[in-house]
């Protein structure tokens, strides 16, 4: 079958299969990291960032349904990689505005829309990236377009040029190089081209669901241990009638609603051929799902506690304040230890998980202030705290380019909220991440050689913000070796240490002698994080 024109849910089918093959290969690409960590989760992050993209309601017409893709994959990003992709997908739904379907040459327009708002979407592009590979992608399919006699001979020339543009990463950037590996981000964007031409072909992949519930995780602020259940759940779902279950063409919706009505009330329902879209309050979110599963599998589902919704309300009435502080952060101790000093609401996230950028805006409307400031405390969350800020109305949203824990505890430490602007009390923060070095302790994942440190799987490697320091084989040498290798340690007078969950106590006596043994001249303090990946992040000041 030849395909010359692609309808909102023709490109639909082409993205589901897009995803469910990003998925199946999220494991390899996660372990295409230059730094042999734990820490690898470009994959996982595509992967998320585009599974929010279905939630959008089904329409032929492909400006409509490209809209609604786009800004739930704005939504749900998470992770550098992940922003980028939104940002694509942004810049292609764009391109099909006005749109009812596609031409090629129409498709060629969009992805080179796309192709630009991927550009935007950093600071400073890096050649050898994702960015790179969209582009070449683009370029060869702008080029070529009227060549191509169908969608097929279109996206078959898509792959083979992103396949290429990949494989010349390494050239591109010599660190991939060093590692050994190619791009993650571009091996993501292949994966989903490739699942999009197996479509085209009638090959779909079937091992993966695009109907995994998703559970919206509650803020935590408005709704705690002490508080009483009076307002159930709001429960919507999007449902596809299965014929192995029921007969989709004599499915009887008026009785389906009857049904749900037992279960809950402010039922809205709507039936369009074989989907299903429902919208229920209810105290028995898991009973409403069975009843769904009875006649088919979910697109999409949503859960969200009302006594959180209806308390966050109530907290808009409070006074509201001048400035509040939102950070990114991992491990029960950290989450405590930032609470304490300063930090008014937690985003549940870091190394390995990503929070998305709804996840940032769930949190930023708790909060009844003039001024949000965010420390996303990771590096691959900057970019997700950005792209919230910039979608978020509700307050002044500036982010403080914390690329660590580190970081974001000394930037709070100087925190001066009596200041008069944002800009000042931004400042007083920025400055004082000038003069803090981070160090970190984990173990590696594979065997490799970088910067002439030989590195065995298991070693214990000690880094800075942006190197290898060391390799070793326990924790605590590990720690000796990030030290010594700091040029301008006896400059340096304090060091936090935030221990990970698995740290034992003997560990951390041994730890407290040694520092005291050879640092004598600084300050050092100890706080349980209780962090994932990471046995040790110090913050040396």
């Amino acid at each position: 079958m030849q395909t010359n024109r692609l309808n909102g849910s023709d490109l639909r089918l082409l993205l589901e299969n897009g995803f469910k093959n990003l998925k199946l290969n999220s494991d390899t690409i996660n372990n295409l990291n230059v730094f042999p960590v734990p820490d690898g989760d470009t994959g996982s992050n595509m992967a998320k960032t585009f599974e929010g993209g279905f939630s959008a309601q089904v329409s032929e017409n492909v400006s409509e349904y490209m809209a609604g893709f786009s800004k739930n994959t704005l939504m749900s990003a998470r992770g550098n990689s992940g922003v980028i992709f939104s940002q694509f997908i942004r810049g292609f739904a764009i391109g099909c505005e006005n749109k009812t379907d596609l031409d090629i040459s129409d498709f060629a327009l969009a992805f080179s829309s796309g192709v630009k708002y991927a550009y935007k979407s950093v600071l400073n592009p890096v050649e050898g990236t994702m960015l790179s590979v969209f582009k070449d992608g683009g370029k060869r399919v702008l080029t070529d377009c009227e060549k191509y006699s169908s969608f097929e001979e279109c996206l078959e020339a898509l792959c083979a040029e992103t396949r290429r543009s990949l494989e010349n990463t390494p050239n591109l950037l010599p660190v991939l190089k060093e590692a050994g590996v190619v791009d993650s981000g571009g091996a993501g964007v292949l994966c989903v081209f490739e699942g999009m031409l197996s479509a085209l072909k009638g090959e779909f992949i079937d091992t993966v669901s695009v109907s995994e519930m998703v559970f919206n995780s509650a803020s935590g602020n408005s709704f705690d241990s002490d508080s009483v259940f009076e307002y159930g759940y709001c429960t919507e779902f999007i449902l596809l009638l299965l014929n192995s279950k029921t007969d989709v063409k004599s499915f009887d919706h008026s009785s389906f609603i009857s049904k749900l009505e037992v279960l809950g009330e402010s039922i809205v329902s709507v039936c369009d051929g074989e989907i299903v879209k429902v919208h229920i309050h209810t105290f028995e979110p898991n009973k409403v799902l069975e009843l769904g599963l009875k006649y088919g599998e979910f697109l999409n589902v949503k859960i969200e506690n009302m006594s959180v919704q209806h308390n966050e309300t109530q907290n808009d009435t409070a006074e509201k304040v001048k400035y509040a502080v939102v950070a990114a952060v991992s491990g029960d101790g950290l989450k405590s230890y930032f609470s304490e000093i300063g930090v008014s609401a937690i985003v549940d996230g870091g190394q390995t998980q990503n929070p998305s950028a709804d996840d940032f805006i769930k949190a930023f409307k708790t909060l009844n202030a003039e001024n949000i400031i965010v420390l996303p405390n990771n590096s691959n969350v900057f970019l997700t705290a950005k792209q919230a800020a910039e979608m978020y109305d509700g307050a002044s949203v500036t982010v403080i380019p914390s690329r660590s824990v580190a970081e974001g505890y000394s930037a709070l430490s100087m925190m001066d909220l009596s200041l008069e602007t944002v800009e000042d009390v931004s400042q007083s923060m920025l400055d004082s991440m000038e003069y803090v070095t981070t160090g970190y302790v984990t173990v590696a994942t594979r065997d490799t050689k970088i910067s002439g440190i030989d590195i065995k799987k298991g070693d214990y490697i000690g880094l800075d913000d942006d190197n290898i320091l060391c390799a070793c084989q326990n924790k605590l040498s590990a720690v000796s070796g990030i030290l010594e290798n700091l040029e301008d340690i006896d400059d340096k007078q304090v060091i936090t240490v935030f221990y990970g969950a698995d740290v034992t106590h003997s560990e951390l006596v041994q730890l407290k002698a040694m520092l005291e043994t050879d640092y004598p001249l600084i300050e050092c303090g100890y706080v349980r994080g209780g962090q994932e990946v990471y046995s040790f992040i110090l913050a040396i000041e």
